[in-house]
């Protein structure tokens, strides 16, 4: 009876051990992984940072140029004459070319009624205001 029961405990013990030396292991493995996660984690956070702080100077950079570029190429509010602009508009010049009108009576009557729009329109006494936008940009 007291050999079966070493022998019990001696097999107990060594299920004991291994199931701990297995615990070990999984824990080192999930150790691994968690490193390498967090490593992985880690760089992108300092790829992400590096590309931040070169969009950040870049844009330091270009957006003075951009100003620069609109102020220099922005018409004069003298060049800007809303009666031929709407019928432009009212014609369709700035439609897709799916949309535009496509034989001689209807491009005829979309002209008459831009003519008639714009006469109607400026008749009345209508005024355009511009807004200057720091001279990078214009708005009537």
């Amino acid at each position: 009876l007291s050999g079966s029961r070493q022998t019990m405990d001696r097999s107990s013990s060594s299920s004991a051990t291994t199931a701990t030396g297995t615990q070990q292991q999984i824990s080192d493995v999930n150790n691994e992984l968690i490193l390498q996660y967090g490593g992985m984690a880690l760089g992108a956070l300092v790829i992400l940072k590096i590309i931040s702080s070169a969009l950040n100077f870049l844009s330091i950079l270009v957006l003075p140029l951009l100003y620069f570029y609109a102020a220099a190429n922005c018409p004069s509010n003298e060049s800007f004459e809303a009666k031929r602009e709407l019928k432009r508009v009212m014609r369709g010049a700035h439609l897709p070319e799916e949309h535009q009108p496509k034989g001689f009576f209807e491009q005829g009557l979309n002209r008459l009624a831009a003519s008639v729009t714009a006469e109607l329109a400026t008749s009345l006494g209508y005024e355009i205001r511009i807004n200057d936008y720091f001279g990078a940009a214009k708005v009537a």
